[in-house]
């Protein structure tokens, strides 16, 4: 039995999500980062079984100037353990910077300030009305948005070859 194919999209930030898109867009899921490692693995695990994954983007993170240490090492500690699961997994991963995915994606037009402009490019590439089961609808949804459009980038980096 031929398994759809499908890409994986992954913000690892503390607020970040994980989502899929299949191979014809037909099919879209989006998943706040559920807290736990086991609970993030099981979802990976499920979308494997479901789907041949061809490539995940999960987002590279750094430090920020003024970023609390408390803040940066559970930052640092969820973009591991996202790397441990897709290495375990056996999931073909990407790890591009925010700069390397969003270029193309979005644009100067979008706005100036980062999660509203990454959300104004995940609201048109899926629009509410076509995809009723992604909510990105307010600000708090940037994590979503995030993994939507990694997702929508890794497609595009395997369509592209």
């Amino acid at each position: 039995m031929n398994k759809p194919t499908a890409f994986i999209g992954i913000d690892p930030g503390k607020s970040g999500a994980i989502a899929l898109l299949a191979e014809d867009a037909a099919q879209v899921q989006v998943l706040d980062y559920p807290g736990t490692p086991d609970i993030a693995a099981s979802i990976v695990r499920d979308w494997c079984a479901g789907f041949r994954v061809l490539l995940c983007a999960l987002e590279r993170v750094q430090a920020f100037p003024k970023q609390g240490a408390s803040s940066t090492f559970v930052f640092g500690t969820n973009y591991g353990i996202w790397q441990g699961i897709l290495a375990t997994l056996g999931v073909p991963h990407v790890m591009p910077t925010p700069r390397e995915w969003q270029k193309g994606l979005v644009r100067k037009t979008d706005g100036t300030d980062p999660k509203g402009r990454t959300l104004a490019v995940a609201r048109r590439l899926f629009p509410p009305a076509q995809f009723p089961a992604v909510d990105i609808s307010r600000k708090k949804h940037d994590g979503r948005a995030d993994a939507l459009l990694l997702a929508w980038w890794a497609r595009k980096q395997t369509v592209s070859q």
